[in-house]
């Protein structure tokens, strides 16, 4: 499911107040965006609750009317809890990151800092495999940082 990420060595967890996550800017920049909609905030309609987009609900067009785009998000590693409780971290190969799909939402309270959206960042999950699926059944899905060339 994906409960924590590292960044830059620090951790980053889903269950910490007001969590963001970093997304890697095609200029090869770092932005930051909410990271998803923390189920005790009072509800808003334009996005989903949680922190999470399960890929096959994507591929299924469930998400389609949040009109999500794709973005990668840069960790060293990801984080998901065992059935116990425990945190069991999983280092991310270089040359992979995480993909998460952004939703953009009108800002209610416009201000300078935020502009006229919040971006909401979703991490895509997808079954497990490998050593997470003995600690999880789901897990982040993880893709190449740079597009293959064509042709290549």
């Amino acid at each position: 499911m994906c409960a924590g990420i590292e960044f830059e060595g620090k951790r980053i967890m889903w269950a910490g107040e007001s969590p963001q996550l970093p997304l890697l800017l095609k200029d090869g920049s770092i932005g930051w965006g909410i990271w998803g909609q923390p189920y005790q905030d009072v509800a808003i309609a334009a996005v989903p609750k949680g922190g999470w987009a399960r890929l096959e609900s994507i591929k299924d067009g469930k998400w389609k009317r949040f009109k999500p785009l794709p973005v990668k998000i840069p960790a060293t590693a990801f984080m998901e809890r065992a059935r116990d409780g425990s945190e069991v971290w999983f280092p991310i190969t270089d040359g992979l990151v995480i993909q998460g799909a952004a939703i953009a939402q009108p800002n209610q309270l416009y201000t300078a800092e935020r502009g006229k959206s919040i971006l909401r960042i979703y991490v895509v999950t997808q079954p497990a495999i490998g050593d997470v699926a003995a600690v999880h059944d789901r897990m982040p899905r993880l893709v190449p940082k740079e597009k293959p060339p064509v042709g290549g």
